[in-house]
């Protein structure tokens, strides 16, 4: 059997244990989360798929066809039941409804599924569904989001020059984080967000240094335009690069910068 285009890989565990114990409209919401994290291959090479993504309110509704005050109902729900974990945009876990009043709630599945992922083999591969693979990715659950590792590495002749490239790019991905002293008062909470770094690193690697402090330096006389992007993290600048971009082509005659260059 060929692989399927246009699928969302999807937990065994919401299956084979978690589906019976939700409503409706909680399974709804878990299968919006689904998709909007696991639907999408963050990182082509490896396979990677997206941990988290902001999903609005209205949003929710939309896409589960659910009323205002269900959907609310069941966030809080599955947030409870570990079915989903919501955060904020510093990455900072939000446990209540009043926590995530009017704030960018961003979404991920919650630990019940994700560490029933990582801990078991019997999890990661169903064995009674066909082993679905492609060249370039293999559709299993070995590409869902896992926690970084720290190894040590074998001393070898080229461990000093992989040393020597990491401390390199740590110090790139710091001097871009502090550009963002001048629109983000919290800015050095920044510096310690694993997620935050993991986004600069690879707006690093697909720009370029040049062009993304071209980009980020830009960054306060754009949002602070009527209509503008709301971009105050590298998450959002990653998240929201086309956003940015096309507000930028339409009102470039209105702004003081010309520094940005894609």
């Amino acid at each position: 059997m060929s692989f399927i285009p246009n699928t969302t890989p999807t937990p065994n565990w919401l299956y084979n244990g978690e589906m019976k114990k939700m409503s409706d409209t909680e399974l709804r919401v878990v299968l919006v989360v689904t998709r909007h994290t696991l639907g999408w291959i963050e990182n082509k090479e490896t396979g990677m798929r997206k941990q988290e993504d902001w999903i609005s309110h209205s949003s929710l509704i939309k896409e589960s066809g659910k009323s205002s005050r269900a959907i609310s109902n069941a966030v809080a729900n599955c947030v409870e039941r570990g079915w989903i974990e919501t955060r904020d945009k510093n990455g900072q876990i939000l446990l209540t409804a009043n926590e995530r009043r009017r704030r960018r709630v961003f979404y991920r599945l919650g630990n019940i599924f994700t560490d029933k992922l990582k801990s078991t083999a019997e999890s990661s591969v169903d064995e009674n569904l066909p082993h679905l693979t492609t060249k370039s990715t293999a559709l299993n659950d070995t590409n869902l989001p896992q926690k970084r590792r720290n190894t040590k590495e074998t001393l070898t002749k080229e461990t000093p020059t992989k040393e020597l490239a990491t401390e390199t790019v740590a110090g790139d991905v710091n001097s871009f984080i502090l550009l963002f002293k001048e629109i983000n008062p919290t800015y050095e909470r920044l510096f310690s967000n694993k997620t935050q770094r993991g986004a600069t690193e690879r707006m690093l690697k697909k720009f370029g240094k040049e062009k993304l402090e071209n980009m980020i330096k830009a960054l306060p006389d754009i949002i602070n335009q009527p209509y503008a992007p709301k971009i105050t993290t590298p998450l959002e600048l990653e998240r929201d690069l086309g956003k940015l971009i096309i507000f930028y082509q339409q009102n470039k005659n209105k702004l003081s910068t010309k520094e940005i260059i894609l």
